[in-house]
């Protein structure tokens, strides 16, 4: 072979390998369309963070549109509180007040429903019904479950969660316990009971940080010139980084889970 026949090979496997990569960059940024929405060919940490979002809440849209068709909301239609009642508790249920064998039960729903509504058109869409389900994933929806927990808990009526109703132990619990150690993790000023703040952060202190953390890791890695955001270059240089946000419906679990 000569060196015009070695130079022909050489351009003609340069131009596979760079078909394939184009081949590759696609596959990966097909899989990958919510993480540029706006397909500007830079993720920040906000898009980041969504993106994470949208993976991770998946199978509750699943559940939530299951969930809808149970429901028999008219197609085009919204749901109101009135349907929603109707469909959980049963026609004979009162429309009237929430009040009933179910009574406090609906009332927190009745609370967490209009919570949801972030419109405030006396209906949920299905985005807004998702929050209703799953409260805990959005940040507007925390203090309503955080007062449904407090409700809960506090027997006494005093606002406040003491060791004892934590613990549900009249009788009281070691101080050694993991109940023990955890409220006394929990009470941020030691005055012995837990406020709302201190209920919120006991309930919801895992879910706030969950995505922060996996963004933090990713930008970390990845963000070469530390500017806070992501290029495709910086991406496509190793996908599999990105694969840590990403979700399997399958299984429920993160891909390629490294934290």
């Amino acid at each position: 072979m000569d060196l015009q026949q070695v130079y022909l090979a050489a351009v003609v496997l340069a131009a596979l390998a760079l078909t394939l990569a184009d081949e590759e960059a696609k596959k990966l940024w097909d899989r990958l369309d919510h993480l540029d929405p706006n397909h500007d060919g830079v993720v920040t940490q906000e898009e980041l963070k969504n993106f994470a979002f949208w993976e991770r809440t998946k199978d509750l849209r699943e559940d939530a549109a299951e969930q809808w068709d149970t429901l028999e909301v008219p197609p085009g239609e919204k749901l109101t509180f009135g349907h929603y009642k109707e469909k959980s508790y049963g026609e004979d249920f009162s429309m009237e007040d929430d009040l009933g064998p179910y009574g406090r039960t609906v009332q927190q729903d009745h609370a967490r429903f209009n919570a949801s509504d972030q419109n405030k058109d006396g209906a949920l869409d299905k985005e807004e019904f998702l929050a209703f389900l799953w409260a805990e994933e959005y940040p507007h929806m925390h203090d309503i479950i955080t007062l449904e927990t407090m409700e809960d808990l506090d027997k006494n009526g005093d606002g406040a969660i003491s060791f004892t109703e934590f613990a549900g132990d009249d009788e009281g619990v070691m101080e050694d316990s993991v109940d023990h150690m955890e409220f006394k993790e929990s009470d941020k000023n030691q005055d012995g009971q837990l406020n709302h703040a201190e209920v919120k952060e006991w309930l919801l202190g895992p879910t706030l940080k969950e995505d922060d953390e996996r963004v933090a890791t990713v930008l970390s890695k990845l963000d070469k010139d530390e500017d806070g955001k992501l290029t495709r270059s910086e991406i496509e240089a190793d996908p599999e980084v990105i694969e840590t946000l990403m979700y399997e419906e399958d299984g429920g679990e993160y891909l390629h889970d490294e934290f």
